[in-house]
């Protein structure tokens, strides 16, 4: 777990079904933006607020609700509490 994370390029995909976001991440504080090499996907119930989280990809492990593999579907929840707290702290 870090303080911060260093986002580089951040692709919204608003248009299509289901909507989504990709973006390229580092934990190191020294690196730039394009020798960022993790990536983090999302897909959204919906492109307009208020949004759901109904999958993420961090580099290529995937997490969904309906996920067979219980850990994976525990980081999935863990996740979606996660963005309850950050909406209800705003």
């Amino acid at each position: 777990m870090v303080d911060a994370l260093n986002v580089g390029v951040v692709q919204s995909f608003p248009e299509i079904e289901p909507p989504g976001a990709r973006f390229k991440y580092s934990e190191r504080a020294d690196i730039k933006k394009a020798d960022m090499t993790d990536t983090f996907d999302c897909e959204f119930d919906n492109a307009n607020a208020p949004k759901r989280i109904l999958r993420f990809c961090v580099s290529r492990i995937c997490y969904a609700a309906d996920e067979d593999d219980p850990e994976r579907k525990r980081r999935f929840q863990e996740m979606q509490v996660l963005l309850q707290r950050a909406k209800a702290a705003n």
